[in-house]
Formats: structure tokens, sequence, C-alpha cells
């Protein structure tokens, strides 16, 4: 009892010092027997035996701890991964005054409309005409194939035709009809043909000036007997279907046709100034061609004015950039002349809408952040071919109903700020819907139309992914919420079986 005494003294002072002493025994016949001692530093907390002791349900909870942690932790993955979106309209408001205006961007072929004829204009529903201010438009001649041939250039000034002509000399152009036309052309190296309609002004205005041009050239030995000046008139019963047949919807028309050139190939067509010098030059030039083995029948610019007086284009190709009101409008496009009649009858507006888009073109990164769905509709109409009725003058209209979008860049994926922080700036543009229709009415001026209206709501698409902050955030808290919630799991389950 005195060891017992001194060994439990001492333990106990131990204890006073700042020390704990843990110990266990039985007592036998008075006696105190020490099984256990051991003496654990100061401040530092006994351990629950739960956790330093091994069981079968420990190692269960653990197992099933570290499954449900990657389990949780392959889910925060995928999320982490995933990108999410979502739209949503709102009102669009004018950001300054600047802003009531759109930019249209057009590239259209037409493949029987002449760049000298074809005109473009703008109107809007309040009536106002010319709305659209042309920033850029540039037109191409095409020959029959839809191949491009060279940039068309305005005139700077307009052209003086002649209009009080008198010939009283003998006339000497030879007139053809569908039954002489073909065997005439394969007999002659050079066959110039004016073709025309009786009782137009300016076909008229041109007929004394034809047979003035024709009898200086016969007098200076120019045509001889393989070049030839002719006309054709196709208000006779015997040249209307000749002329329909050429395809002559603008009068006066005047031809080259070749001996050597293939069936079906693009005529050179004159737009010159129509008066006897301007035409004896460039017909001298055309019969000067024919003597060489290999002439360019392509352009001719004989006055050198940089303004081409002949060529074998017979289609145009029209592109440019319109900035018009933010108002429901049309864009025209049709054939005007100061200078010549049309057969609307046998006037062909085909077209083929190689693009069309509003606003600001997109780049290339532009395009990889909007979504397919926005993407497909900004150049709805690109690549779509629509065709004239032969039968009928068809007007084509189509109708675009434009919708502003806004795209909120998704944010640096590996980024350490916050989403709002992190974002790159929106994509706004437009995008539009169309309806096309064709119009078939006798007397109706054939034309393309592009009506188009602004709706006043602006559709929103935003991403929505996490950060890099945000996922290793969600991983230590699952790492720390699976390890407590299976510690307390755990307690239970042993108090339960050893109850």
């Amino acid at each position: 009892q005195k060891a017992a005494s001194t060994v439990g003294g001492g333990a106990y002072q131990r204890l006073n010092q700042g020390r704990r002493c843990e110990r266990g025994g039985k007592r036998q016949d008075g006696v105190v027997i020490i099984q256990e001692s051991r003496l654990l530093p100061a401040g530092q907390a006994e351990l629950v035996p739960e956790i330093t002791e091994v069981s079968w349900i420990g190692t269960l909870m653990s197992c099933f701890a570290f499954a449900v942690m990657c389990f949780l932790v392959y889910v925060e993955l995928t999320h982490f991964l995933n990108v999410s979106t979502e739209s949503r309209l709102t009102l669009d408001k004018y950001k300054d005054p600047q802003d009531d205006t759109l930019q249209v961007n057009f590239n259209v072929d037409f493949p029987a409309l002449k760049c000298e004829y074809a005109k473009i204009s703008a109107t809007n529903f309040m009536g106002t005409h010319m709305a659209g201010i042309a920033l850029r438009v540039s037109k191409v001649h095409m020959d029959g194939k839809g191949k491009p041939l060279a940039r068309f250039e305005e005139r700077k000034e307009p052209l003086k035709h002649s209009e009080n002509e008198v010939h009283e000399g003998p006339v000497v152009t030879k007139s053809l009809t569908q039954q002489v036309f073909t065997s005439e052309v394969a007999s002659h190296e050079i066959t110039i043909v004016n073709f025309c309609v009786s009782g137009y002004a300016w076909c008229e205005m041109l007929e004394p000036v034809w047979e003035k041009t024709s009898l200086a050239l016969s007098e200076e030995k120019t045509l001889g007997d393989k070049y030839m000046m002719a006309k054709v008139n196709c208000s006779d019963t015997e040249a209307n279907a000749l002329c329909k047949e050429e395809g002559i919807d603008t009068y006066p028309t005047i031809r080259v046709y070749r001996k050597d050139s293939s069936k079906g190939a693009s005529k050179e067509a004159y737009h010159g100034e129509r008066s006897v010098a301007a035409l004896s030059a460039w017909a001298s030039h055309i019969i000067q061609q024919g003597h060489e083995k290999q002439a360019n029948y392509k352009m001719v610019d004989v006055d050198k004015d940089g303004v081409a007086d002949s060529h074998n284009g017979v289609g145009c190709r029209m592109s440019g950039t319109l900035r018009v009101q933010k108002a429901p409008g049309m864009i025209k496009i049709q054939a005007t002349s100061d200078a010549h009649a049309f057969d609307w009858t046998a006037m062909d507006i085909s077209h083929k809408v190689t693009h069309l888009s509003f606003g600001t073109p997109v780049s290339d990164f532009q395009a990889k952040i909007i979504p397919p769905h926005i993407l497909g509709t900004i150049n709805a109409l690109d690549g779509q071919v629509f065709t004239s009725a032969k039968d009928a003058p068809t007007t084509h209209e189509h109708m675009a109903k434009v919708v502003p979008y806004k795209v909120v860049t998704p944010h640096y994926r590996w980024s350490m700020q916050s989403p709002e922080k992190s974002t790159a700036p929106p994509v706004e543009g437009f995008g539009y819907v169309f309806h096309s229709n064709n119009l078939q009415k006798a007397g109706e001026v054939p034309e393309l139309r592009i009506n188009y209206d602004i709706t006043p709501f602006n559709v929103q698409f935003s991403y929505r992914q996490d950060t890099l902050y945000d996922f290793l955030t969600q991983v230590c808290a699952i790492v720390g919420g699976v390890f407590v919630v299976s510690g307390i799991v755990g307690r239970i389950l042993d108090k339960f079986m050893k109850g």
C-alpha cells in the first residue's frame, strides 16, 4: 500500500505540474496492481478511441467516404467543364443618336442585268426616298457563264447623244429578219447590228446616226465585203422572234457578231455615245480587230476615258454597303436609263444572293463565340438563287425581319477572378429571318425588292461556366464535408454495435 501510495502520489504531482497520467489497475487484497501507465504531453488532447482503434465498421466507413468523395469530385469536375447557356428578351434602346442607323451589307449577282442599267435605291415607310447612304457600292461585269470580267466604272459626265441628226443620203444599212440573220452573220467576219423598235424615241434618234455612220464607213472602204453594219426592227413580225431569241430587252441595243465566235457566246454590246463621230471611231476599231488573228474582244475603250465603250458582259455583280434608318424600309434594284427604252416583258431579274447581312460584319473570332442557331440567322439568304419566269415579268420580293442580338462571352475558365471581372466585352449584331415571294403581273416593272423591318426587342444570349476559383472551393468543401459526415456516422454505428 505504501508503494502504491508513493506511485499514486507521484502521478498526481505530475498532473499538477501540467502533465496527466493515465493509469488502470485492479485491487487485490488491498493492493492496487498497475496494469498500464502512459504520459501525454501538456496541451495534447486525448485521441478518440473510434479513430485510433481498428474496426471493421471504420474500414467500411473509410471506403464508403472515399467512394462518395470521388463521385462528388467527378460530378463537380463535369460541372466545371460544362458550359450552360441562357436566353432572354429585352427592350432595345438606342445608346446615342448615331445608333439610329443600320448598316446593310450585300453582294448580289444578276446573270442577265447589265451594270449600265442596274441601279439601287432605298426608301422607308415614311415615304423618304433615298433613305440609304451609299457608303460603298461597286459593280463588276459578268459574262454569260457568271465569270467576272472587269470592274464597272461610272462615267464622270453623262453621254451626249445626237438628237437632231438628219440623213438625206442613200440607205446602205441592210435590214435583217429571222430567216436571213444566221446566214448573213456566217458570211461576214464581223457584223454590227442595231436592234431597235419603231416608234421608240431613242430608236428614232439613232436611225439617221446609224445610216450616216454606215455610209461613211462604206465610202472609206472600211466595211468591204467581210464587214457589215445591219439593223433589226424588233417590232416587225418577221424579226420579233429573233429579238426574243437573242435576249434583247433594251432599245436601242448595238451588238457585235463575229464569225469565229461560238454559238451561245456572249456578244459585245456598245454603250458609248451615239453620234456619227463616236460610232465611226468605235466601229473602225472593231473592224481593225477583225484583221488581227487574236483580237481582244472583251473590253474596248476607244476614247481612252477609262470607261469601256463596249464589252461582252451580260450580267452584273453588285456589292457594297448601305446605311439606312432603323425604320421599316425597302432596298430596290431595277433597270433604269435616261437614254434607253426597256421591254419589261423580256427583262430578267434572276439573281443569286451571295451575301446579305445587317450591322458590322462578323469576324472569324466572333463567329466561334456566337451560338450556331444565331450564327445561321446573320446571313440567312446567302447562297439562295431566284429565277424569273420566261413568259411574264417577274418581281422578286424578300421580306427580312431583323432581330438585334447580344452574346455575352464566357469568362476565362482558368481565371482566379470572379466571372464579372474575367468576362470579355459582349458581341452585338443583327440576325434576320426572311420570306421570299415572286410577283408576276402584266405591266409590272420587274425589280428586286428587299424589305426590312427591325424588331424593338433584343435577344440576349449568355454563357455560364465556373472558374478555377469556384472549382477549387467546391472540392475543398466536398473533402471536408465528407470527412465530417463519415466520422459522425461511424461513431453512431460503433455505439450502436457496442450497445
